[in-house]
């Protein structure tokens, strides 16, 4: 997997932001009791890099987790509606579901949804669909 830094900026907007695109997996690691929480995974089923015709997966794997948080409401986000965004502050990256109401074309700059990710570090990696 390759990381992903702050000066890489928000990577999703190579993929359309994954506007209707789908969400495949989230994956929470708790098995090293040594840690408060390890690590987790979200994988979706996107269209490749400059929107192009084929399906890839993007893994993000999230690297000492500070916080997360799956729900909000009975809200479906399978489907993802209103693109997704990661963005970078005071040295953490934040996967958010929700970039806000009128979804990414104006997300509200410092809010989180009741969907994201927060840690230390990300991993990510592209793997085509066979």
């Amino acid at each position: 997997m390759t990381p992903l830094t702050p000066e890489d900026g928000d990577l999703l907007v190579r993929y359309g932001h994954l506007y209707d695109d789908l969400l495949h997996s989230i994956h929470v690691d708790f098995s090293d009791r040594r840690q408060i929480i390890g690590w987790a995974e979200v994988v979706f089923y996107a269209r490749e890099a400059g929107g192009g015709p084929k399906g890839v997966y993007i893994r993000l794997r999230f690297l000492n987790v500070m916080a997360f948080q799956f729900t909000e409401g009975n809200i479906s986000y399978q489907v993802i509606d209103n693109g997704v965004r990661i963005s970078w502050k005071d040295g953490l990256v934040t996967l958010d579901l929700d970039p806000g109401p009128n979804g990414i074309d104006e997300p509200i700059p410092d809010r989180v949804s009741e969907f994201f990710i927060t840690a230390k570090a990300c991993e990510w990696e592209e793997e085509a669909i066979p």
